[in-house]
């Protein structure tokens, strides 16, 4: 959906706690393309591929942004899936590959630029906008840059050197946009769709979340590929993820309502005088435009 409506004149900017690892090695990006759910086998340099990590029961480890640098892959994960996810990558290195994981998470920062008019900071910082994209990182200096389609909105992707990541806030500061703490954040991802651990976790699979474009079934075996192929086949899920508006705050966690079931809200934020959030319900009930809640309370339902 658009964002207009909610989003900055200018931008914002928000320093994201991902986990940062980075895949080094000759086999490196073969092991990557065994294990992720996305086809990367083919990454060019400077590229940029998202996939999921998932277990042997097709649920979700981690979501990975991908960054091919060629003697090394940067891969961005969600915040606090870091030490789990790179002994999951080690888990799969044959005796005789050349792969290596390593913890990055102090040494690289993650940023992230939304608004109206992204692109005047971004010329301001003497960055060509045209030059960005969903489908590669773009060098700025030491730091690197790409773009996430969300909707008729996109993110500035920016990773960059721990040690310069004040000074680039500041630089951003100067150029227009206003930094934002993870209240904001968090309303404005909900409001625009945007996964993190909450969602994307081993509770979930990722046709349930809208995930089937992070999904490459034709690509070989991965973990959880299985799964993934008979949900395919049968063209049917029994949950799906919505967002919900509320006039009273809405607690994670599991509720039953009335008239549809489990309700699972996986997160909520204040939201214009009421509050926003994303939950699972039963695929049924998609189509509903109110839910009822087990105190009697009413929320309105909207597709993602």
């Amino acid at each position: 959906m658009s964002g207009e409506g909610f989003l900055h004149p200018l931008a914002e900017v928000f320093v994201v706690p991902s986990s940062i690892s980075v895949v080094k090695g000759a086999d490196g990006l073969e092991h990557l393309n065994r294990t992720l759910t996305a086809d990367v086998s083919g990454l060019r340099l400077q590229g940029r591929q998202d996939a999921l990590l998932c277990n042997a029961n097709g649920r979700i480890l981690d979501h990975l942004i991908l960054c091919n640098l060629g003697e090394q892959v940067i891969l961005v994960g969600n915040h606090g899936t870091g030490d789990e996810t790179r002994q999951q990558l080690l888990q799969g290195v044959a005796w005789d590959e050349e792969v290596t994981v390593m913890n990055a998470d102090g040494a690289i920062g993650h940023l992230r630029l939304l608004g109206k008019a992204v692109d005047r900071c971004l010329v301001g910082l003497g960055i060509d906008p045209s030059e960005i994209d969903s489908q590669s990182w773009t060098e700025f200096g030491s730091a690197l840059i790409s773009r996430t389609d969300v909707g008729d909105s996109a993110i500035t992707e920016i990773l960059v050197p721990s040690v310069e990541l004040e000074s680039l806030v500041e630089s951003l500061v100067v150029n227009g946009a206003k930094t934002m703490d993870s209240a904001r954040w968090s309303e404005l991802r909900i409001r625009l769709g945007i996964l993190e651990r909450s969602e994307m976790n081993s509770s979930n699979l990722p046709f349930e979340l809208g995930l089937h474009e992070l999904i490459e079934l034709d690509k070989g075996c991965y973990p959880g590929q299985e799964i993934h192929a008979r949900m395919e086949s049968r063209g049917r899920i029994s949950r799906t993820l919505v967002r919900l508006f509320s006039d009273l705050p809405l607690p994670i966690g599991k509720h039953v309502s009335p008239n549809v079931g489990r309700i699972t809200v996986t997160s909520y934020a204040e939201h214009e005088g009421g509050f926003v959030a994303l939950a699972i319900i039963p695929n049924e009930a998609r189509e509903l435009e109110e839910l009822v809640f087990e105190d009697g309370s009413l929320v309105k339902v909207e597709l993602i």
